[in-house]
């Protein structure tokens, strides 16, 4: 079976354009922590007045002149401020959630764990289906493990991908890849099948372009989950 490679996935994969409009913003300090964390992705910003002042400090987020999600810029700024990490249970901003089909640029591995959390939420949620996580060095579970170890306590088939630097512990049930082809180390990636429903189905893949530096995108398109799964297949 002839498959596209991680590297093509990621650069040549066709990916839309979404505005953000902030509203009658009166909180000028969370607006620019919004701003710093949105200036990794290719999303347009905008201010927005309405004669009515209302909704304020809302964000509004559209794909295409179309409504896709709606947060309060505090509940945003909030978010982007963290310094822990979130784990598979976090409830993600909607606006942040849905920055799905544009790419970004330069996240380092806290922005690519938190993206990662999104596709990991939406498999715990389903607790079926089958999850490929890529890490680049399989030593890196151990920082995820209460993740991972959780994840494996429901009826999900967990795959995990990187090089063979670790054993794995007993109370994580996954299944273990271990490889240390140029592919699978430049790599990060979250996929989940979706439990054989398309509209379930989500990705994160990202290309390691310098030291801590990742480039690449979230995606809940079946076709693209799709090809992710075929190519991670043709690698076993």
């Amino acid at each position: 079976m002839s498959t596209r490679s991680l590297g093509s996935i990621v650069g040549e994969t066709e990916l839309g354009s979404k505005t953000l409009h902030a509203c009658n913003v009166t909180n000028e300090k969370a607006l620019k922590a919004v701003g710093r964390f949105l200036s990794k992705h290719e999303v347009k910003k905008v201010k927005d007045k309405t004669a009515s002042g209302t909704p304020r400090n809302t964000l509004l987020l559209e794909s295409d002149g179309r409504f896709v999600a709606a947060n309060s810029l505090e509940r945003v700024a909030r978010f982007a401020a963290q310094s822990g990490q979130p784990s598979h249970k976090t409830e993600i901003p909607a606006v942040i959630k849905h920055l799905d089909g544009t790419r970004f640029r330069s996240y380092d591995k806290r922005r690519m764990i938190m993206a990662s959390r999104i596709v990991e939420f939406r498999a715990w949620n389903q607790r079926e289906g089958t999850l490929h996580s890529g890490f680049q060095q399989l030593s890196k579970v151990d920082l995820q493990r209460n993740v991972y170890h959780n994840l494996s306590t429901v009826d999900l088939d967990v795959h995990v991908y990187g090089e063979d630097d670790w054993e794995r512990p007993a109370d994580i049930d996954v299944h273990v890849h271990a490889s240390d082809a140029k592919e699978i180390v430049k790599h990060w990636w979250v996929v989940y099948d979706g439990g054989g429903r398309d509209d379930r189905k989500a990705s994160l893949l990202a290309q390691e372009t310098g030291d801590n530096e990742f480039y690449g995108f979230w995606t809940y398109d079946a076709g693209t989950t799709d090809q992710i799964l075929d190519r991670l297949s043709a690698m076993h």
